[in-house]
């Protein structure tokens, strides 16, 4: 798995290469945890590239939204496909995670969402 960062808007995103499963999700919800204790609570993950996901990677992204929301913040989720969405329609996670089409509306939904907070 590769983990890549840039930022749009003060919107953090995280674009992840590869599977996404118990052997590294540690990595990724440390990078998760590690943008919450620099104050960056408006997260964008970028599922294009994982053809792969299991319950222990969309745990940590679930688990990431939760943390956000008690600081007023979210995780979106964009470009989820194949067996990534059939995994997330699956188990339900569609309801507790919002997932766009691509990273612009991603971002853009966060942005409105800061903007009707101020």
């Amino acid at each position: 798995m590769i983990i890549h960062e840039k930022s749009s808007n003060q919107v953090a995103i995280i674009s992840i290469e590869g599977e996404v499963d118990l052997y590294n999700a540690k990595e990724l919800k440390d990078i998760l945890d590690d943008k919450m204790r620099k104050h960056i609570y408006e997260i964008v993950v970028n599922l294009e590239k994982v053809p792969f996901m299991d319950s222990s990677g969309i745990g940590t992204l679930v688990t990431a939204m939760y943390k956000l929301k008690k600081y007023h913040g979210n995780l979106k989720i964009c470009s989820v496909h194949g067996s990534v969405a059939k995994v997330f329609k699956l188990t339900g996670m569609e309801s507790h995670l919002e997932v766009f089409d691509s990273e612009e509306n991603a971002v853009l939904s966060l942005v409105k969402e800061r903007e009707s907070i101020e």
